[in-house]
């Protein structure tokens, strides 16, 4: 629908939001772990979606292609789930914050002779900024870690898959690259 479009901007800008699990204490003020929390959080949504499809059931928000398949707000809730559960924190918050604020650019720049350039360059100094605010690196190690995940990030985005989002692409793929070289560094 293509008057939904400023809602699913929207809703990509505030992905984020997620990150509010750090500050959530690891019993979650409830007694279970916070990880727990996530847990629910994400089935709920996969519950939505096997309730949707299955039935059928018309949202705003779901393109035409997506009618048959997960929504791309799915896909990104079990990637951000996986991040916050499995990775580490300044990772996650690189990943996460990627793909919410850089691929809504990556959409608006496609069509012009702006894409790759500014999607790269904006993942680039996002990225660096928050492992030199959210993470114990050094700067040359974190512009490193910024350049890698920027690559692998928007390489995650520009192909068309059919029945994976980039929404969770965007997230997963900088997660397990940035994952792999800070397990061995």
């Amino acid at each position: 629908m293509k008057n939904a479009e400023p809602f699913r901007r929207a809703v990509h800008l505030l992905y984020p939001i997620a990150l509010a699990y750090y500050f959530i204490p690891p019993d979650s003020l409830i007694g279970v772990p916070r990880e727990y929390l996530v847990v629910v959080v994400v089935a709920g949504f996969i519950a939505f979606e096997a309730y949707r499809l299955t039935r059928k059931v018309e949202i705003p928000m779901i393109r035409h292609y997506e009618k048959r398949r997960a929504g791309a707000y799915a896909f990104g809730i079990v990637g951000i789930g996986l991040g916050l559960i499995f990775f580490p924190m300044p990772i996650t918050i690189v990943a996460v914050c990627g793909m919410a604020w850089i691929d809504p650019l990556c959409h608006v720049t496609k069509k012009g002779a702006l894409y790759p350039a500014v999607p790269l360059i904006a993942y680039y100094f996002l990225a660096l900024a928050l492992l030199l605010v959210f993470s114990n690196y050094g700067a040359a190690f974190a512009a490193a870690l910024a350049v890698v995940g920027t690559v692998s990030a928007i390489a995650a985005e520009r192909p068309s898959l059919k029945m994976i989002d980039d929404d969770f692409t965007m997230v997963i793929v900088p997660l397990l690259v940035l994952g792999a070289i800070d397990l061995l560094f």
